[in-house]
């Protein structure tokens, strides 16, 4: 769940771009471990992402519409992955916008963790409704 934050995992450019690639994008099979593994290692601490954390909220409707939602969002930020690994962005210390989105992402994937499992506990007080065999 929290993992759908991650831009890469939501796509089929998830460790090199694939398709046409008129901005020169990397199509090397380590973008993926540079973002998520040494980078955030080194950069990303949990004040950081607790800072970035949305507040509390029940999801309204389908949760799994909420869910879809919510990787299709991811999705839009796979470029954005890719623009900050072509400006050297996730190498060392990276940049504060780097370092920002990356924060932002992992917050956002906890978030959405904590939102469904608050939903759940939520509903979990709701009557089930009386099963009926045949009907």
């Amino acid at each position: 769940m929290g993992d759908g934050s991650q831009p890469l995992h939501v796509s089929v450019s998830y460790n090199g771009w694939v398709g046409p690639n008129p901005n020169g994008y990397t199509t090397g099979h380590q973008i993926h471990h540079l973002f998520e593994g040494p980078f955030v290692a080194a950069n990303i601490h949990a004040p950081e992402v607790q800072a970035r954390m949305t507040p509390v909220k029940l999801i309204e409707g389908d949760m799994f519409d909420a869910y879809v939602a919510y990787l299709r969002h991811s999705g839009t930020y796979v470029e954005k992955v890719y623009q900050f690994e072509k400006a050297g962005s996730f190498i060392g210390a990276g940049t504060p916008e780097s370092r920002d989105f990356t924060a932002e992402r992992l917050a956002a994937g906890a978030s959405m963790l904590r939102d469904m499992i608050y939903t759940a506990w939520i509903d979990s007080a709701q009557p089930v409704p009386e099963f009926h065999a045949g009907h």
